[in-house]
């Protein structure tokens, strides 16, 4: 198994590289991959941003909120936490998280870190999570990558992640909330050491170079996909986001991202329409910013 080194810890161009290894650079070896973001919330493919994410929390402390490729739930990323990612031929992995977690549990195993498979697709330790995984297809293909948090800011991590509640509706992929811990608690290397551990375990040290043709490629992908709204916002899944208040309740619909209705309810009826000012306007902190003059109250609900 061969490994290619990253050069970023930008989340958007990392997630483009990672799609550009498995659709350009991916043939007939097995690649394994460890890299790092800057701090990031990462939303599954089929997920709904309004759902999963603390937008004014996010917005607040300027952390990045990018959409993937691959499905599952909602990851924080940080310096703290290292990304691994499997690309291998799809046949008799496909689903099969066991199988495909089983060289990292493996090798934590081997230095004395009790980290084991739970459920569907998480690495837990002692009951509390230390790893999401997620997949994605792509001709006989397989992408397996999954989080790894070893030394990770979960104050950061909690603010970031909206709990579990009915203000949202729509017919997104849900993401299940977990206790999380450090990997760090359980071992005396550092995270650099870990990092050089596993790649050792795993590839040998077999590497492939990617050429500058390549990285061209890869920001023209970045740019073209994953620093977008369209992208990471407007492929949510239409919403309708409900708040309530003791006097009023907000209806808000939203499509592609975008404000498609916009109402105040009291009692059930139609007190006001917000549509002049809010329809096709981006469902986004700074887009409604707006609202702040003149309704405070109401850009506070929306995005508490």
């Amino acid at each position: 198994m061969k490994t290619i080194f990253p050069i970023s810890n930008d989340i958007y161009f990392n997630l483009a590289w990672e799609e550009y290894i498995l659709k350009e650079i991916a043939k007939d070896e097995d690649i394994f991959l460890l890299w790092q973001n800057n701090t990031a919330i990462c939303v599954g493919r089929n997920q709904n941003v309004y759902e999963e994410v603390n937008l004014r929390y996010v917005h607040k402390n300027k952390i990045p909120l990018v959409r993937r490729i691959s499905g599952g739930g909602t990851v924080f990323h940080d310096l703290g936490n290292l990304n691994y990612t499997f690309i291998t031929k799809s046949k008799d992995h496909i689903n099969n998280y066991k199988k495909m977690t089983q060289p990292i549990v493996d090798a934590l195993n081997k230095i004395g870190i009790p980290i084991e498979f739970s459920g569907k697709s998480d690495l837990k330790i002692r009951g509390k999570k230390v790893s999401g995984n997620a997949q994605f297809v792509y001709k006989d293909l397989i992408l397996h990558h999954g989080t790894l948090l070893f030394d990770s800011n979960l104050e950061f991590l909690q603010g970031s992640l909206k709990e579990k509640d009915d203000s949202t509706e729509s017919i997104s992929v849900k993401s299940n909330r977990s206790v999380v811990t450090n990997i760090a608690d359980y071992t005396e290397l550092s995270l650099d050491q870990f990092k050089q551990y596993l790649l050792e375990e795993i590839t040998q040290n077999e590497t492939i170079a990617l050429s500058k043709k390549d990285f061209s490629k890869i920001e023209k992908l970045k740019d073209e996909k994953y620093v977008t709204y369209n992208w990471n916002y407007g492929e949510s899944p239409r919403s309708v986001i409900k708040k309530k208040t003791e006097t009023y309740d907000v209806k808000i619909s939203v499509v592609y991202g975008m404000v498609e209705d916009a109402l105040i309810l009291v009692d059930g009826s139609l007190a006001m329409s917000l549509a002049s000012s809010m329809v096709g306007v981006k469902f986004h902190p700074t887009d409604l910013g707006f609202l702040k003059a003149k309704h405070e109250a109401l850009y506070s609900l929306l995005f508490e």
